[in-house]
């Protein structure tokens, strides 16, 4: 595969697209060959990457001309982001389609080589969706939109840049007001028995986002991480942990310390040592203390990179919470 890439061939699109829209007949048993036509978009901050055209042939039964086109070169290894766009759009001719159930097949062909030859699925979901796959590639869909008038790729990228399909999403304003909530709860006294069925309640609420694919950016799974980070269970922690790794591959690089600190305490919940040093623990006339905690595993210099204190100044901060507790 990355001999491919190189070579710049289709099959360097190492991608798998996704092609969802909701056609207007609806369901599986409406579907016709004619949902199929139209063009397809793949966005990135808003402006086409990939543009797949197809049109009927007149008086046939699911075959179609069309194209599909995209920059010369560019990198990708999830069919999430992409790096290392350059170059002019290069466009790809359908070459051969046939219609079974509601899959429609597609070939297309290297403009510079008629041997080389990719092949795609465009599959109805009976949900409301149609998919276009690139099989040779394992990755996750990738939404696009269906556009009216014909677009053409972008091709002033910056190379030096890694995108996303996600950067033209908007935050979820209820993970938003989830997350604030979550915030506002732990200023001043803390009245837990009250807060802690508000962090079930919030988590129950988050959930509902994940399962419904409505949180999409960056800032979105970081918000989510924190609601989890305050949950009680080693899995509540493990599924934050999870949620800044997915919010730090989104590009929310401030998402790299709650990505370390629910580490830390996934760690003390399954009677581990915290590794990094962020979780403190205290009690009515008893110090401070971060224990268990391996202080060897992780430099310092690592800590700087996840945004974590170094060992001296988390001594300074367990002093503080003592001074805090003899004065309150």
């Amino acid at each position: 595969m990355r001999r491919m890439i190189r070579f710049g061939l289709l099959r360097c699109l190492y991608l798998l697209l996704l092609l969802s829209f909701a056609p207007n007949g609806g369901g599986l048993a409406q579907e016709t060959p004619a949902d199929f036509a139209g063009i397809w978009v793949l966005k990135l901050g808003g402006r086409p990457f990939i543009v797949v055209t197809l049109t009927p042939v007149p008086g046939s039964k699911g075959e179609f001309t069309g194209s599909l086109a995209r920059p010369k070169h560019f990198s990708t290894g999830d069919g999430q982001s992409f790096s290392k766009i350059q170059g002019p759009a290069v466009t790809y001719p359908v070459v051969r389609t046939s219609l079974k159930e509601n899959c429609l097949a597609l070939i297309v062909q290297n403009p510079t080589s008629k041997n080389d030859e990719e092949d795609f699925q465009l599959c109805s979901s009976g949900q409301g969706h149609v998919a276009l796959k690139f099989t040779a590639a394992p990755f996750e869909p990738s939404p696009v939109t269906k556009e009216r008038d014909q677009l053409t790729v972008f091709t002033d990228w910056d190379n030096t840049r890694t995108y996303s399909l996600y950067d033209d999403y908007v935050p979820n304003v209820e993970m938003q007001q989830i997350f604030e909530e979550d915030q506002k709860d732990r200023a001043g006294k803390i009245n837990w028995e009250i807060v802690g069925k508000a962090d079930a309640a919030r988590r129950t609420a988050t959930r509902t986002l994940l399962a419904m694919g409505n949180l999409h950016t960056g800032l979105d799974f970081e918000r989510a991480a924190f609601v989890f980070q305050h949950g009680d269970t080693p899995d509540d922690y493990l599924l934050a942990h999870t949620l800044a790794m997915v919010a730090v591959a989104r590009g929310q690089s401030s998402a790299i310390w709650i990505a370390s600190a629910t580490m830390d305490r996934y760690l003390n919940s399954i009677h581990q040592p915290q590794i990094y040093g962020t979780q403190f623990y205290t009690k009515p006339n008893e110090p401070a203390t971060q224990e268990p905690y391996n202080r060897g595993l992780v430099s310092d210099a690592l800590r700087r990179e996840l945004g974590v204190p170094s060992q001296a100044a988390q001594e300074e901060q367990r002093k503080k919470y003592d001074a805090e507790q003899s004065h309150p």
